[in-house]
Order: structure tokens, then sequence, then C-alpha cells
């Protein structure tokens, strides 16, 4: 039987350590890291943000944990639309999670709720994307005229929902919108836009 011997590298078969090509290669890899720390911060900070719906009061449009993008630059150049799903905190809850809602009233225009259905200027909204009557008209059950930068929103499971009918959220100010909610992105088997 014959054996193969080994060969071994001594090191002296290694190329020289050069510490030019080092700190060359070094420089590299840590300016390639600073650009991606900058560009996660800048979409983070001005772009777009993950968010996550607590509760029931979107139903069926956004259920419970589903986790959402939010685009945080959709109002720097327009207004916000009726229908629009915004998320938004409130001043005094600067901490807390975000409220996700939609817009209904928009600045200037008179809301209220009656029979069961939402009136703007006096007009029946015929075109509500949810079906239900509303049970409990709350802080809307007289006309609210809302001020300028001021929203009305509602959530669509609109009769298990804290919304703008209730004291403690009330009208909404553009200040206090932190963007709109345009993406689902979990649970996986429901990615997709949302209207």
């Amino acid at each position: 039987m014959s054996r193969r011997r080994r060969r071994y590298r001594s090191s002296y078969d290694r190329e020289p350590f050069d510490l030019k090509d080092f700190l060359s290669e070094l420089g590299r890899w840590v300016v390639a890291i600073l650009i991606v720390v900058i560009l996660a911060y800048s979409i983070v900070t001005f772009g777009v943000q993950s968010v996550t719906m607590i509760g029931q009061s979107m139903s069926p449009a956004i259920s419970d944990r589903e986790v959402l993008l939010l685009d945080k630059r959709a109002y720097t150049v327009k207004k916000p639309k009726r229908y629009d799903i915004v998320a938004f905190k409130l001043k005094e809850e600067s901490d807390s999670y975000f409220n996700i809602k939609r817009i209904i009233g928009l600045p200037g225009e008179k809301i209220q709720i009656k029979n069961g259905r939402l009136f703007v200027n006096g007009d029946a909204l015929t075109d509500v994307p949810f079906d239900s009557l509303i049970m409990t008209e709350g802080l809307a059950y007289s006309p609210i005229t809302l001020d300028e930068g001021e929203y009305f929103v509602l959530g669509d499971n609109c009769n298990n929902s804290e919304d703008s009918r209730y004291v403690n959220i009330g009208n909404i100010s553009e200040k206090e919108i932190s963007g709109k909610v345009f993406y689902r992105i979990s649970p996986r088997s429901e990615w997709g836009k949302i209207e």
C-alpha cells in the first residue's frame, strides 16, 4: 500500500500581508455599511414605515395584527382625500401605537350621522366603503363643522371602532397624520395593496 504524502503549506508559501490592500478593502466595507445605514434611516424617517393594526376597528379591510406599510411622504405635496386610510398619533399619545382609520370628512365640511347614515354638508354619502348602518352617532349626532386642517375619521367596522365620534379621538389635525396606509405585508397570504 502506498501512502500519499500530504503537502503542508508552510508560512513561507503565503503571500505577504499588504497593509495598504487591507486598509483599502476595509475602507470599502466601511463606506458600503455607512451607505446602507444612511439609506435605511432615510427610508424609515422620510419614506416608508411598517405599522401594525391593533384591534378590529378596520375589519374587514384590515384585520387585527396585520402589518402594513405607511407612506410617510404621501401628503407632503397633496392633501388627504376622502376614504384614504391613514395612520395617526394624537399629540398627547405621541409614544403610543398608531391609530389606523379611514378619512370621511375633509376640512370645511359639515359631518353628521343620522338614521345610521353619514351626511356631508347635508347630503348622504352613498359610496361609503362599508355596508353597516352606524348604530352610534356619538359627537356626530349634531352636525360637526371641520376647521381648516381638520379631518373626521371612522373605522370600517363602524360599530366597533373608537374614532372621531368620541371625545378621546375627535377630529384629527393634519399634523397628527403620519401618512397613508397603502400595502399589507403580513400575513404573507394577504400581501397586497390596500384600498
